[in-house]
């Protein structure tokens, strides 16, 4: 099992709720960037009737989504749910804390990750059990980051390692070691395997080692 050391265990929740609310100017900058795939997300399919969103961490998706019926989510850090606006909460139906407590006979028309499959180790197993989710004609829409590639790497030392060094005198890269578990490249080897991909969409351009943020459409195979 992976374990933080005992410096950064201490700080783990602090830094995790200093991310999602970009509590700092490089946070802020990143957030700028990454509303350009929670748009995309919304557009590429904009009236679902129900929507599943995997990782949905302080549910700041939500806000961008307009017309649906329920909205479940998953989500195993219930801090990141306690810290989330109120106003978005009450738009969630069902928050699961893990993929195996969704009910074996729901479906979804739009199921949803964004910067979350690069975190998760069991990644295989959990892609198997979202294709048996998606319904027949419905999305499956991801955004990852680059990791593993170059423009990545630099990106984020000269960024969120440069913050959380200044705040915490500590080595941002043991984080990201421990955070992200699945290559850009795995990431998608493992998509093709269970779902149909559609198109790919890169920021700032869709040129390996050149790009920041992977966007994904997919449908059922």
């Amino acid at each position: 099992m992976r374990k933080l050391p005992d410096k950064y265990f201490r700080i783990y929740n602090e830094f995790y709720l200093d991310y999602s609310k970009n509590n700092n100017i490089f946070r802020k900058l990143a957030f700028s960037l990454e509303v350009w795939f929670h748009l995309l997300t919304y557009k590429n399919y904009p009236n679902p009737q129900s929507i599943l969103e995997l990782g949905a961490g302080n549910l700041n998706h939500v806000k961008y989504e307009k017309n649906f019926k329920y909205y479940d989510v998953i989500e195993p850090k219930e801090f990141l749910i306690n810290a989330s606006d109120p106003f978005d909460r009450d738009k969630i139906t069902n928050i699961y804390g893990n993929i195996r407590e969704l009910p074996e006979n729901k479906i979804y028309d739009k199921i949803i990750s964004i910067g979350v499959l690069e975190h998760i180790e069991e990644l295989d197993y959990v892609l198997e059990k979202i294709s048996y989710k998606l319904t027949s004609q419905g999305k499956f829409l991801v955004t990852i980051p680059a990791e593993g590639e170059f423009l990545w790497w630099i990106g984020w030392r000269l960024t969120t390692g440069i913050a959380f060094w200044l705040k915490h005198k500590l080595d941002y890269g043991v984080i990201m070691r421990y955070e992200h578990v699945n290559t850009a490249s795995k990431v998608i080897r493992l998509l093709n395997k269970y779902f149909k991909i559609n198109f790919i969409k890169s920021f700032p351009i869709n040129i390996r080692n050149f790009r920041l943020f992977i966007y994904i459409s997919m449908t059922k195979k």
